[in-house]
């Protein structure tokens, strides 16, 4: 892969899979709420198809289960299909047997839909830390050559501060090599501040945005961006979530597109799969 190439890529969940809402609305209760990942989802691929974009979709296999027809459709349309887990459990959360099991249901599921095998991950809440390292060489076992879950951050619930910023070798056994794509961050005295996509790119100020990026592509570093569907969801309803909570998960969803629109019209973007294409490789 092209070190330099911007990525684009949306982790395919519900509303209400996010881990603030882990204790509001535990699994067994899934399937009795609203869903909206089907609506939202469609105004990604929309958008992507407007703009001549390809992307990657890291989807949880509980929605693939439930909706197969958007991943044959994103497949179909030229996207990459990427897992993201089946459950949407953080990999802290859970012992190495229930992180194999989680992981190989969401890969069956979708390489039952996908045209091509499945080689991407991204862990539920960026859980590839320090403490959960051992996740690595079972995602190796199972298929994955790439993972995207690294964010070289403090933060309260992920991060590896201190981890490489560029695509690096996280993991090798023998002949098969794991990639890591680090979340992109951009160092300001010292300290790594976050232009990836997601809540940052909702809750910093757009000119902020805009200068980190450029400084980004001036240092020769790839935007890794990502998104899920509800952040596209003007009309989501808003749950009781305390005052941080509100403003962490709910403010600039209104701008979401429209910023996502002049991004990916001052930078160009691309999948993992189409990026790896460049150099037939993946590091």
């Amino acid at each position: 892969m092209n070190p330099f190439t911007n990525i684009l890529s949306f982790d395919i969940e519900e509303w209400f899979h996010p881990e603030i809402f882990s204790g509001k609305f535990p699994r067994e209760q899934w399937n009795q709420l609203e869903s909206r990942v089907e609506a939202n989802t469609e105004i990604i691929l929309t958008f992507l198809s407007k703009k001549n974009l390809k992307a990657t979709f890291f989807f949880l296999g509980w929605v693939a289960e439930k909706y197969p027809h958007l991943v044959t459709t994103a497949a179909h349309e030229g996207h990459e299909i990427a897992s993201h887990g089946y459950g949407h459990e953080m990999i802290t959360k859970m012992p190495p047997e229930a992180f194999r099991a989680d992981l190989r249901k969401s890969l069956q599921i979708l390489n039952s839909l996908s045209n091509e095998p499945v080689i991407g991950y991204r862990a539920p809440t960026f859980s590839v830390t320090n403490d959960t390292l051992w996740a690595l060489p079972i995602m190796t076992e199972e298929g994955i050559r790439y993972d995207s879950s690294v964010f070289p951050i403090y933060h309260d619930r992920y991060g590896i501060p201190d981890a490489p910023r560029l695509p690096y070798p996280i993991y090798q056994n023998n002949q098969v090599k794991l990639t890591e794509y680090p979340m992109t961050t951009v160092t300001i005295a010292k300290y790594n501040l976050p232009c990836s996509g997601g809540g940052y790119f909702r809750l910093f100020p757009f000119p902020l945005t805009k200068t980190l990026m450029r400084k980004c592509q001036r240092e020769k570093r790839p935007i890794i961006f990502y998104a899920h569907p509800w952040e596209f969801d003007t009309g989501l309803q808003q749950i009781d979530l305390g005052l941080l909570g509100k403003i962490r998960h709910y403010k600039g969803i209104n701008k979401f597109l429209k910023r996502l629109d002049i991004i990916t019209d001052m930078y160009p973007f691309t999948s993992f799969q189409a990026a790896f294409s460049k150099k037939n490789a993946y590091v």
